[in-house]
């Protein structure tokens, strides 16, 4: 588990900024009576609101919009990676009738490389 300490060193951060963040629950550490710890999740989180607010100036009342919709396409990714991997676990004729219900577009094949 990765200290508090640990995570305002590595990124940067203001604790009071930070504190912010997990009060917000743009950041959701565990929080025990030894003290707050982060996992690789969080850290990450971490990282990605650090990246959005310096590199890419998105604004406090912008962040919370945003990091809902990348939630949101976190986890739409990964439904379709499983479904993915569903499709090909099906047996070849199956796969082939499925494909042939998506159209052109929509079958996995790109047209733009």
């Amino acid at each position: 588990m990765i200290t508090i300490e640990d995570i305002l060193v590595r990124h940067s951060v203001d604790r009071v900024e930070l504190t912010a963040w997990i009060e917000e629950r743009w950041v959701q550490p565990q929080q025990t009576e030894a003290g707050v710890f982060f996992d690789e999740a969080d850290e990450a989180r971490v990282a990605l609101i650090c990246e959005l607010r310096r590199d890419l100036s998105v604004n406090e009342e912008a962040l919370p919009l945003v990091l809902t919709l990348l939630d949101q396409l976190y986890s739409v990714r990964d439904a379709l990676r499983r479904l993915t991997e569903a499709l090909h676990s099906l047996p070849p004729s199956l796969r082939d009738e499925i494909k042939s219900h998506l159209g052109p577009d929509l079958d996995g094949s790109r047209k733009d490389g």
